[in-house]
Protein backbone atom coordinates (compact mmCIF):
# COMPACT_ATOMS: atom_id res chain seq x y z
CA UNK A 1 0.00 0.00 0.00
CA UNK A 2 2.85 2.73 0.77
CA UNK A 3 4.21 2.01 -2.24
CA UNK A 4 1.31 2.30 -4.55
CA UNK A 5 0.79 5.52 -2.94
CA UNK A 6 3.94 6.79 -3.39
CA UNK A 7 3.84 5.67 -6.95
CA UNK A 8 0.16 7.46 -6.86
CA UNK A 9 2.22 10.62 -5.58
CA UNK A 10 5.10 10.83 -8.06
CA UNK A 11 2.82 10.34 -10.85
CA UNK A 12 0.47 13.57 -9.59
CA UNK A 13 2.97 15.80 -9.86
CA UNK A 14 4.76 17.66 -12.55
CA UNK A 15 7.80 14.87 -14.10
CA UNK A 16 10.92 14.95 -12.99
CA UNK A 17 12.13 13.08 -16.34
CA UNK A 18 10.35 15.77 -18.03
CA UNK A 19 12.01 18.80 -16.07
CA UNK A 20 15.09 17.78 -15.87
CA UNK A 21 18.42 20.10 -16.17
CA UNK A 22 22.04 19.56 -16.01
CA UNK A 23 24.49 19.99 -13.52
CA UNK A 24 25.95 23.12 -14.46
CA UNK A 25 22.07 24.56 -14.84
CA UNK A 26 21.12 22.74 -12.07
CA UNK A 27 23.56 24.88 -9.60
CA UNK A 28 22.39 28.05 -11.44
CA UNK A 29 19.30 28.10 -10.25
CA UNK A 30 17.49 25.85 -12.09
CA UNK A 31 18.37 28.20 -15.24
CA UNK A 32 19.40 27.33 -19.03
CA UNK A 33 17.03 29.53 -21.34
CA UNK A 34 19.81 31.71 -21.93
CA UNK A 35 23.03 29.41 -21.50
CA UNK A 36 24.76 27.68 -24.27
CA UNK A 37 26.94 24.36 -24.60
CA UNK A 38 25.33 20.85 -24.07
CA UNK A 39 23.47 20.74 -21.39
CA UNK A 40 21.10 23.38 -23.50
CA UNK A 41 19.77 19.63 -24.80
CA UNK A 42 18.17 20.17 -21.05
CA UNK A 43 17.31 23.72 -21.11
CA UNK A 44 16.73 25.19 -24.59
CA UNK A 45 17.99 23.96 -27.41
CA UNK A 46 18.99 26.84 -29.37
CA UNK A 47 22.37 26.81 -26.99
CA UNK A 48 23.34 23.93 -28.54
CA UNK A 49 24.62 26.26 -31.28
CA UNK A 50 26.97 27.16 -29.69
CA UNK A 51 28.94 24.28 -29.35
CA UNK A 52 31.72 23.41 -31.11
CA UNK A 53 33.53 20.46 -30.62
CA UNK A 54 31.48 16.99 -30.53
CA UNK A 55 30.29 16.67 -26.83
CA UNK A 56 28.87 13.97 -24.94
CA UNK A 57 27.88 13.84 -21.47
CA UNK A 58 26.82 11.48 -18.45
CA UNK A 59 25.03 12.21 -15.70
CA UNK A 60 23.33 11.18 -12.35
CA UNK A 61 21.38 12.51 -9.35
CA UNK A 62 20.10 11.23 -6.23
CA UNK A 63 16.91 12.94 -5.23
CA UNK A 64 16.46 14.01 -1.58
CA UNK A 65 19.18 11.46 -0.91
CA UNK A 66 16.86 8.61 -0.79
CA UNK A 67 18.00 5.79 -1.89
CA UNK A 68 15.38 4.71 -4.30
CA UNK A 69 14.21 7.89 -6.63
CA UNK A 70 16.72 8.87 -9.12
CA UNK A 71 17.60 10.77 -12.61
CA UNK A 72 20.41 9.70 -15.27
CA UNK A 73 20.94 11.26 -18.28
CA UNK A 74 22.80 10.74 -21.45
CA UNK A 75 23.68 13.61 -23.80
CA UNK A 76 25.93 13.82 -27.26
CA UNK A 77 25.88 16.95 -29.32
CA UNK A 78 26.95 17.11 -33.02
CA UNK A 79 28.11 20.22 -34.25
CA UNK A 80 28.32 20.15 -38.47
CA UNK A 81 28.26 23.13 -41.35
CA UNK A 82 24.87 22.54 -41.28
CA UNK A 83 24.02 22.80 -37.72
CA UNK A 84 24.68 21.72 -34.93
CA UNK A 85 22.60 17.99 -33.90
CA UNK A 86 22.35 16.83 -30.54
CA UNK A 87 20.61 13.51 -28.59
CA UNK A 88 19.72 13.03 -25.13
CA UNK A 89 17.93 10.86 -22.55
CA UNK A 90 16.71 11.12 -19.37
CA UNK A 91 15.04 8.77 -17.42
CA UNK A 92 13.90 9.08 -13.93
CA UNK A 93 12.12 6.65 -11.03
CA UNK A 94 12.49 3.92 -8.61
CA UNK A 95 14.17 0.55 -10.04
CA UNK A 96 11.50 -1.85 -10.63
CA UNK A 97 8.48 -0.14 -9.56
CA UNK A 98 8.16 3.52 -11.83
CA UNK A 99 9.90 5.10 -14.46
CA UNK A 100 9.75 8.27 -16.28
CA UNK A 101 11.64 8.27 -19.69
CA UNK A 102 12.49 10.92 -22.41
CA UNK A 103 14.19 10.46 -25.75
CA UNK A 104 15.02 13.79 -27.36
CA UNK A 105 16.23 14.64 -30.78
CA UNK A 106 17.30 18.11 -31.42
CA UNK A 107 18.68 20.30 -34.29
CA UNK A 108 20.04 23.93 -33.22
CA UNK A 109 20.66 26.68 -36.25
CA UNK A 110 22.76 29.71 -35.97
CA UNK A 111 21.84 32.83 -37.95
CA UNK A 112 24.42 34.89 -38.42
CA UNK A 113 26.35 35.61 -35.07
CA UNK A 114 23.59 37.19 -33.55
CA UNK A 115 20.29 34.84 -33.99
CA UNK A 116 20.06 31.07 -32.93
CA UNK A 117 17.11 29.00 -33.69
CA UNK A 118 16.37 25.00 -32.06
CA UNK A 119 13.89 22.45 -32.05
CA UNK A 120 13.69 18.68 -30.17
CA UNK A 121 11.42 16.14 -31.12
CA UNK A 122 10.42 13.90 -27.52
CA UNK A 123 9.13 10.72 -27.21
CA UNK A 124 8.01 10.11 -23.63
CA UNK A 125 7.05 6.75 -21.39
CA UNK A 126 5.19 6.25 -18.55
CA UNK A 127 5.79 3.31 -17.02
CA UNK A 128 4.26 1.28 -13.62
CA UNK A 129 4.94 -2.51 -13.84
CA UNK A 130 1.73 -4.35 -14.48
CA UNK A 131 -0.02 -1.00 -14.28
CA UNK A 132 0.86 1.65 -16.95
CA UNK A 133 2.53 1.62 -20.13
CA UNK A 134 2.07 4.81 -21.89
CA UNK A 135 3.46 7.02 -24.37
CA UNK A 136 3.09 10.56 -26.40
CA UNK A 137 5.65 13.08 -28.51
CA UNK A 138 6.14 16.73 -28.11
CA UNK A 139 7.99 19.15 -29.80
CA UNK A 140 10.14 21.92 -28.09
CA UNK A 141 11.09 24.89 -29.37
CA UNK A 142 13.97 27.68 -28.55
CA UNK A 143 15.33 30.73 -29.65
CA UNK A 144 18.66 32.96 -28.29
CA UNK A 145 20.09 36.02 -28.98
CA UNK A 146 23.35 37.35 -28.97
CA UNK A 147 23.65 41.09 -27.95
CA UNK A 148 26.44 43.45 -28.85
CA UNK A 149 27.65 43.58 -24.90
CA UNK A 150 27.79 39.98 -24.75
CA UNK A 151 24.67 38.72 -23.00
CA UNK A 152 22.43 35.95 -24.23
CA UNK A 153 19.09 36.90 -24.39
CA UNK A 154 16.68 33.03 -24.75
CA UNK A 155 13.07 31.88 -24.89
CA UNK A 156 11.99 28.62 -24.78
CA UNK A 157 8.77 26.71 -25.28
CA UNK A 158 8.10 23.07 -23.99
CA UNK A 159 5.69 20.70 -25.20
CA UNK A 160 3.74 22.87 -28.03
CA UNK A 161 0.34 22.08 -28.04
CA UNK A 162 -0.06 20.66 -24.66
CA UNK A 163 0.46 16.98 -25.76
CA UNK A 164 -0.71 14.88 -22.60
CA UNK A 165 -0.93 10.68 -22.18
CA UNK A 166 -4.11 10.77 -22.60
CA UNK A 167 -6.92 9.39 -20.31
CA UNK A 168 -5.88 6.23 -19.46
CA UNK A 169 -3.11 7.95 -16.68
CA UNK A 170 -2.99 11.38 -15.03
CA UNK A 171 0.77 12.01 -16.09
CA UNK A 172 1.63 15.30 -16.64
CA UNK A 173 3.96 16.26 -19.25
CA UNK A 174 4.82 19.43 -17.86
CA UNK A 175 4.38 22.77 -20.78
CA UNK A 176 6.54 25.89 -19.91
CA UNK A 177 7.31 29.46 -21.42
CA UNK A 178 11.08 30.43 -20.10
CA UNK A 179 12.68 34.10 -21.18
CA UNK A 180 16.17 34.47 -19.58
CA UNK A 181 19.15 36.47 -19.81
CA UNK A 182 22.94 36.03 -19.18
CA UNK A 183 25.13 38.81 -18.68
CA UNK A 184 29.17 38.42 -18.64
CA UNK A 185 31.16 40.22 -15.99
CA UNK A 186 34.88 39.68 -15.23
CA UNK A 187 35.24 36.44 -14.13
CA UNK A 188 31.29 36.36 -13.64
CA UNK A 189 28.23 35.47 -15.47
CA UNK A 190 24.80 36.47 -13.89
CA UNK A 191 21.59 34.56 -15.15
CA UNK A 192 18.15 35.32 -14.62
CA UNK A 193 15.24 33.82 -16.11
CA UNK A 194 11.29 33.91 -15.85
CA UNK A 195 9.04 30.48 -16.14
CA UNK A 196 5.13 30.19 -16.88
CA UNK A 197 4.13 26.25 -16.28
CA UNK A 198 0.53 24.91 -17.92
CA UNK A 199 -0.01 24.55 -14.22
CA UNK A 200 -1.03 28.62 -14.13
CA UNK A 201 2.52 29.04 -11.98
CA UNK A 202 5.08 32.06 -12.11
CA UNK A 203 8.39 31.50 -11.06
CA UNK A 204 12.17 33.48 -10.81
CA UNK A 205 15.33 31.85 -11.08
CA UNK A 206 18.67 33.99 -10.68
CA UNK A 207 22.09 32.33 -10.66
CA UNK A 208 26.08 33.20 -10.69
CA UNK A 209 28.74 31.50 -12.16
CA UNK A 210 32.11 32.88 -10.60
CA UNK A 211 35.45 31.48 -12.71
CA UNK A 212 38.55 30.61 -10.95
CA UNK A 213 41.08 31.43 -13.90
CA UNK A 214 40.00 28.56 -16.62
CA UNK A 215 40.08 25.34 -14.55
CA UNK A 216 37.61 25.93 -11.50
CA UNK A 217 33.96 27.82 -11.57
CA UNK A 218 31.86 28.27 -8.27
CA UNK A 219 27.87 28.46 -8.86
CA UNK A 220 24.96 28.94 -6.96
CA UNK A 221 21.14 30.42 -7.20
CA UNK A 222 17.74 30.63 -6.50
CA UNK A 223 14.44 29.82 -7.65
CA UNK A 224 11.54 31.54 -6.19
CA UNK A 225 7.66 29.96 -5.78
CA UNK A 226 8.97 27.95 -4.92
CA UNK A 227 11.68 28.59 -2.66
CA UNK A 228 14.93 26.63 -3.37
CA UNK A 229 18.67 27.23 -3.39
CA UNK A 230 21.19 25.80 -5.66
CA UNK A 231 25.50 25.24 -5.45
CA UNK A 232 27.97 23.22 -7.51
CA UNK A 233 31.41 23.50 -8.98
CA UNK A 234 33.09 22.82 -12.11
CA UNK A 235 36.14 21.37 -13.29
CA UNK A 236 37.64 21.51 -16.54
CA UNK A 237 40.99 19.46 -17.30
CA UNK A 238 42.18 19.19 -21.19
CA UNK A 239 39.44 17.82 -22.29
CA UNK A 240 36.86 16.68 -19.47
CA UNK A 241 34.87 18.98 -17.64
CA UNK A 242 33.18 17.58 -14.18
CA UNK A 243 30.07 19.24 -12.71
CA UNK A 244 28.71 18.68 -9.61
CA UNK A 245 25.57 20.42 -8.22
CA UNK A 246 22.74 20.47 -5.20
CA UNK A 247 19.33 21.65 -4.74
CA UNK A 248 17.84 22.01 -1.29
CA UNK A 249 14.82 22.15 -0.52
CA UNK A 250 12.94 23.00 2.73
CA UNK A 251 11.28 20.19 3.19
CA UNK A 252 12.29 17.21 1.23
CA UNK A 253 16.17 17.69 2.04
CA UNK A 254 18.80 17.67 -0.94
CA UNK A 255 19.57 16.38 -4.31
CA UNK A 256 22.88 15.90 -5.35
CA UNK A 257 23.95 15.97 -8.94
CA UNK A 258 27.34 14.67 -11.18
CA UNK A 259 27.94 14.83 -14.17
CA UNK A 260 31.06 14.32 -16.72
CA UNK A 261 31.33 15.65 -20.02
CA UNK A 262 34.24 14.89 -22.64
CA UNK A 263 34.85 17.06 -25.85
CA UNK A 264 36.44 15.15 -28.69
Amino acid sequence: MIGRCLILLLISCDSLAQTYLGPTYQALGFTGAALRGIYSLTANPAGLAGLERPTVSVNYQHHFLSADIRTQSALVGLPTRFGVFGMGMVRHGLSGAYSDTRGGLSYAKPFGHRLSVGLTANYHQLYIPAYVNVSAVSMDVGIQCHLPDGSVAGVYYTNLGGVTYGGEVYGVIPSFLKAGLSYPLPNVVVVAEMAYSNMHRLSGHFGIDYGLGDIVHLRGGVSLNPLRQYAGLGICWQQFILDAAATFHPQLGTSPQIGVCYAF
